[in-house]
């Protein structure tokens, strides 16, 4: 295997937690609470299995504050800002 296909897959292997903790924030905003754990519960898995550790954490917290984030368009922050206040009741 060369080097450029061992970097790329330790690339998308860093990714992978980063990638599960935005499905999982999604799922739980969603009103998917049982999906939404088990994703974290993977997300967290893989972040504690990928070599060095403290990678696969920052990319696990990156991906779920990136899912929390509205974007530009107001109405989509206004819903998601709804669903967070009744997901907290």
């Amino acid at each position: 295997m060369t080097e450029g296909a061992v970097l790329f897959l330790r690339l998308l292997l860093w990714l992978l937690p980063g990638i599960l903790a935005f499905l999982a924030v999604r799922g739980l905003l969603a009103g998917r609470t049982r999906v939404g754990l088990g994703l974290i519960i993977a997300g967290v898995l893989a972040a504690f299995l990928i070599k060095p550790i403290p990678v696969g954490l920052a990319f696990f917290l990156i991906g779920g504050l990136a899912a929390l984030g509205g974007g530009r368009n107001p109405r989509y922050a206004r819903e998601l800002q709804e669903r967070i206040e009744d997901w907290r009741k």
